[in-house]
């Protein structure tokens, strides 16, 4: 019990990357980078999807405006699904999914 803490680095340091980055081929990828890099790094996603934000008008009607691009990257069957939300050609969110 002497070396408590260095059990708590190790599970740090070996935890997955969390929200707002993940790693493909050993390179970071994170929110604020642009999509080049994205596609240069992880290749083509498995689902492109536009991203819709909903607005209410004055007349209490709903309507859909698109907002951006939600692209899903599968990295194999025990890892978690990755989600980027890109506007403008920016990543601005990484999401994990479920696993896969």
């Amino acid at each position: 019990m002497r070396h408590w803490w260095l059990g708590l680095v190790l599970c740090l340091w070996l935890a997955p990357v969390q929200a707002d980055s993940m790693r493909c081929n050993n390179r970071l990828i994170t929110d604020g980078d642009p999509i080049a890099l994205l596609i240069l790094y992880c290749g083509e996603p498995l689902v492109r999807e536009v991203a819709y934000h909903h607005y209410h008008n004055r007349y209490g009607r709903w309507y859909r405006e698109p907002d951006g691009e939600r692209w899903t990257y599968y990295f194999g069957r025990y890892r978690f699904m990755q989600i980027v939300t890109i506007r403008n050609g920016i990543i601005v969110s990484i999401e994990n999914g479920p696993r896969g």
